[in-house]
């Protein structure tokens, strides 16, 4: 590939699946492989909003790390991305998606936490993707950010003991102590 030019899907398609990296801006961004807890709380998320929302299945798609175009030289794969069924009535298997999602949700990681706080959080306030999820599993935290004119509107952090529903999904309740999973031995307070 030339370096010198921003990368596009058609670029990144050729590289074996492992090594597929997010484009932002034509530039290749490499993830580490989730760790356990990451993937816990992808399931653990998934699972709550679906059970704890009969409508939610009715009303939305929810997926896990699916390549979404959002331009050219953009191409993500959040943990967690949520469609509104009235904008995508049927699920596809266009790859990359080229419909943006209605929500996202991050799962931090040490490695990724400056990259989802930073980098791609503009990135998805530049695509006008109106809701964005962090989840922190170091500080146990989750937080959400809806998107309001060109700018993220912070409703608040939540953590352990919180049991409550959050915006999108005002009827799916989250308990984030279940969510999170057990606190291991060694952690601070533990």
């Amino acid at each position: 590939m030339d370096s010198q030019r921003p990368l596009t899907w058609e670029d990144i398609v050729q590289l074996p699946e492992k090594e597929m990296p997010e484009l932002i801006d034509g530039r290749p961004y490499l993830r580490a492989a989730p760790r356990l807890r990451h993937s816990f709380i992808h399931g653990e998320l998934l699972l709550a909003l679906r059970q704890g929302d009969p409508k939610l299945a009715a009303g939305w798609w929810i997926v896990v790390e699916p390549d979404v175009r959002l331009t050219k030289h953009r191409i993500v794969r959040p943990d967690l991305a949520g469609w509104r069924k009235d904008r995508m009535p049927a699920l596809t298997d266009d790859w990359p998606i080229d419909l943006r999602p209605d929500w996202i949700c991050e799962i931090a990681s040490p490695s990724t936490s400056h990259y989802d706080r930073g980098l791609k959080a503009k990135v998805y306030r530049e695509a006008g993707i109106p809701w964005y999820w962090l989840a922190d599993p170091q500080q146990r935290m989750l937080e959400v950010l809806e998107l309001r004119g060109d700018a993220w509107v912070y409703h608040g952090a939540h953590s352990d003991g919180d049991v409550l529903a959050l915006p999108p999904f005002d009827q799916a309740v989250l308990d984030l102590a279940t969510l999170f999973g057990p606190v291991p031995k060694g952690w601070p307070g533990v």
